[in-house]
């Protein structure tokens, strides 16, 4: 990505450096594509900002007494609005782990990471999916249940 000044940028264009031609092009594309409503809101941006989104994920979460949570572990893309509460539900399981162990922090983390690992993966999955429908072919369909919110499935 490169800035109003010509400058590249790894993962993201801040407010009030994208290149005035990009701009015109989004409130453009707005007033052409898009319900009116939402196109009204584009064109009412006043600094719009570029950023990359990426997948990450890992392996493994415990790592001796440390442990990764919430997009340390896992940063999804954003269509299932499940980031911040993928955070919480590491920490909230951790926590229960934790209180079961009876002060064995190894073996909490044990019992822990596995099933932290699988719903991060199906997370991770499902946003790709989710993300790929929105903006690659005509898989976005308004009122689709699939599409709905949520960590552990659409709507949960």
């Amino acid at each position: 990505m490169t800035d109003c000044d010509g400058e590249l940028r790894s993962v993201s264009v801040p407010p009030g450096r994208v290149r005035a031609e990009h701009v015109r092009w989004m409130k453009n594309y707005a007033r052409e594509i898009m319900a009116p409503a939402i196109a009204k809101v584009v064109e009412r941006i006043a600094q719009p900002f570029v950023q990359a989104i990426i997948d990450t994920e890992v392996e493994k979460m415990a790592f001796g007494r440390v442990c990764l949570i919430g997009d340390g572990a896992f940063a999804v893309r954003p269509h299932a609005a499940a980031g911040t509460a993928k955070a919480c539900a590491d920490a909230w399981t951790l926590h229960d782990a934790l209180q079961n162990a009876d002060g064995d922090v190894l073996s909490a983390l044990r019992a822990w990471e596995g099933p932290q690992l699988e719903l991060g993966k199906r997370l991770l999955e499902r946003t790709r999916i989710i993300g790929n429908r929105s903006q690659f072919g005509d898989g976005w369909v308004p009122g689709d249940p699939s599409l709905r919110f949520g960590l552990y499935g659409p709507g949960e």
